[in-house]
């Protein structure tokens, strides 16, 4: 009886055993029926996308025994695809737009997109229904479909994302949800299927293998744009946790924070996030890893390189930084910017003409001014004015200027330093290199200056660097100062040295509401050694206590200022300069370059006299 007892037992508990392990593993009916309703959101879509794109990558092409023609024809598309993966979303639009088109092909084919499908995935034909960021990507996706790589800046012309807005006194520039509502209700155009299959392909490609929300926006003709630089950061949430459970405060996290450089004004794109940090510190690594970088780490802390389309590219982390960040500055090609277009404010013509003679005339010029006031793109432009007939040599610590890929015409090569090859190295063999113009990119350290005025003493045609100093004074202080750190003992003749190696100073400012604009073109006038003496006795006495006082090597003439938004000419340019220019000047040039400067004397007499 017992043992018939023990049976029923064990025959129970085995019963409630598989009960249990059946439901279980039974699959529930309603989870079916919603991955069935889902296959059309945009996660499913995504991850069905990297799963296609990984089998093709991983198949082994030989176990398919096709033939030798159709076995080579595959391997090349594999290997095709592979590089667009990897370089897509490092600058490179054509290996962008060959990823996109497949992608929209495995819609198509694979997914079951279609005409009747595609609202399933983004409400299209509900407005209500459309997240911001979806307004905002439809909004931009039609600028750019009109205007190109304009695009961003058309829509922020219909959208005053640059317009002046005030909080406790102080003006800031922000794009809001509220603007991006308003816009869309404005301005938003009626979409056919090819352009809704556009914009979920650009959704689909920026989340799974570009820049999120970003990814667009830094294709466009912008100065920059930045990341995971406002908000609170993670470590800090644990210190506001009073905060946080108020519903009234509900502060931006790091990974909300996007920023727009557009005209010299920094815009934040509130209407956009990231979504989550590890959205966040995916971008930041996709950012700095072209050109084989290396990682990141905390131990580095930062990475500073650049992309395929030349812009600068800094990102940085823990521990070196409270949080990841990224800054990317664009290098648009200056070519299609003419000094007409670069320099802004009224009577600036006769300005932009001397610059032009003084390129055309190889003087010396140091472009000089604040952080992201124009410099660089300024200096690309005067680039136009040099005579094709001389090699260009650039040394810089990092590719910035790129002026091969904006002038291919010209005799042009590039240098940089390296881990084993240092700055002023590079410098030594670009001497050997047959260069007549020497462009020194940004004098940031007194090796660079002193550089400088080597290169200006060694046979150089021309020398062009940018600097950051704020008056004329500054800068040959600067440069002396430099001279001094090296060999020099002597500071006069310290000081004598750069005033004559360096011709025109030609200095840009911004303002805070992002206004660029040359506030001055300054001479450096050395004084002369040799210079006559008067011949008359009591002149003669007077001129030697004036140089026996004298407290600089130099002095500095002021030719054009820029005075209540226009460009006033103060003084003409100096017999030093008009000597130089004439010296590298010949035929009609020549002839063209007198005739304006005549003009110059006059309009300079007039105007002291008025």
């Amino acid at each position: 009886m017992g043992d018939f007892t023990n049976m029923i037992i064990i025959a129970g508990l085995i019963a409630i055993g598989m009960a249990a392990l059946y439901f279980i593993f039974k699959q529930n009916p309603d989870h079916e029926k919603k991955e069935e309703e889902d296959v059309f959101a945009l996660p499913y879509l995504r991850k069905s996308v990297q799963h296609i794109f990984n089998e093709i990558l991983n198949q082994n092409i030989a176990e398919l025994y096709l033939n030798k023609t159709e076995t080579l024809k595959r391997e090349e598309q594999k290997a095709r695809l592979n590089r667009a993966l990897r370089s897509c979303t490092h600058g490179n639009i054509g290996e962008k737009e060959y990823i996109k088109d497949y992608i929209k092909d495995l819609l198509q084919d694979s997914l079951n997109v279609n005409e009747n499908t595609i609202d399933e995935i983004l409400p299209f034909d509900d407005p209500e229904e459309l997240s911001t960021q979806d307004k905002f990507e439809i909004l931009l996706y039609q600028q750019k479909k009109e205007h190109g790589r304009l695009g961003f800046e058309k829509l922020n012309e219909l959208c005053n994302f640059d317009k002046d807005k005030e909080r406790d006194g102080n003006v800031y520039y922000e794009a809001t949800k509220e603007d991006v509502e308003e816009a869309y209700e404005i301005h938003a155009q009626p979409l056919d299927y090819i352009d809704k299959l556009e914009i979920v392909t650009q959704r689909i490609y920026q989340e799974a293998y570009g820049l999120s929300v970003i990814d667009e926006i830094r294709d466009m003709t912008i100065d920059g744009v930045s990341g995971g630089v406002s908000g609170v950061s993670t470590e800090q949430y644990y210190y506001m946790e009073e905060c946080l459970h108020n519903d009234a405060l509900k502060p931006a996290r790091t990974y909300d924070s996007v920023w727009v450089f557009l005209h010299g004004k920094p815009i934040h794109m509130s209407c956009l996030s990231f979504g989550t940090q590890r959205e966040l510190i995916r971008v930041c690594k996709n950012l700095y890893m072209y050109d084989n970088v290396g990682h990141l780490t905390s131990t580095s802390g930062y990475k500073l390189t650049y992309m395929h389309d030349s812009s600068r590219v800094v990102v940085v982390r823990p521990n070196f930084t409270t949080h990841w960040s990224f800054f990317v500055r664009k290098f648009d090609s200056a070519k299609s910017m003419d000094m007409d277009w670069l320099v802004r404010g009224d009577d600036k013509q006769d300005l932009i003409e001397l610059t032009k003679w003084a390129v055309k005339g190889c003087l010396n010029v140091i472009v000089s001014g604040d952080q992201n006031s124009g410099k660089t793109t300024f200096l690309r432009s005067m680039i136009q004015e040099i005579d094709p007939r001389y090699p260009i040599r650039t040394t810089e610590q990092d590719f910035e200027l790129w002026l091969s890929n904006t002038f291919p015409e010209l005799n042009v090569q590039s240098f940089r330093e390296t881990e084993t090859v240092s700055l002023m190295e590079a410098l030594g063999i670009e001497k050997k290199t047959d260069g007549a113009i020497m462009i020194l990119g940004e004098i940031n350290s007194p090796e660079l200056a002193e550089a400088y005025i080597s290169l200006t003493q060694a046979g150089t045609k021309m020398c062009i660097c940018t600097i950051h100093t704020l008056t004329a004074d500054d800068l040959v202080d600067y440069m002396r100062n430099s001279l001094l750190s090296a060999n020099f003992t002597n500071e006069m003749i310290a000081e004598e040295q750069v005033a004559n190696s360096i011709h025109l100073d030609i200095h840009w400012e911004k303002t805070s509401d992002g206004n660029r604009y040359i506030s001055r073109v300054t001479e450096i006038v050395p004084h002369g050694r040799d210079d006559e003496w008067p011949e008359d006795r009591d002149e003669c006495v007077v001129e030697g206590l004036k140089r026996l006082t004298r407290k600089r090597a130099f002095t500095t003439n002021d030719i054009f200022i820029y005075e209540d938004g226009r460009y006033v000419l103060k003084n003409a340019p100096g017999e030093r300069l008009t000597n130089r220019i004439l010296r590298n000047l010949s035929g009609r040039n020549k002839e063209e370059f007198l005739a304006f400067n005549s003009q110059l004397q006059d309009k300079a007499s007039i105007n002291k006299g008025a």
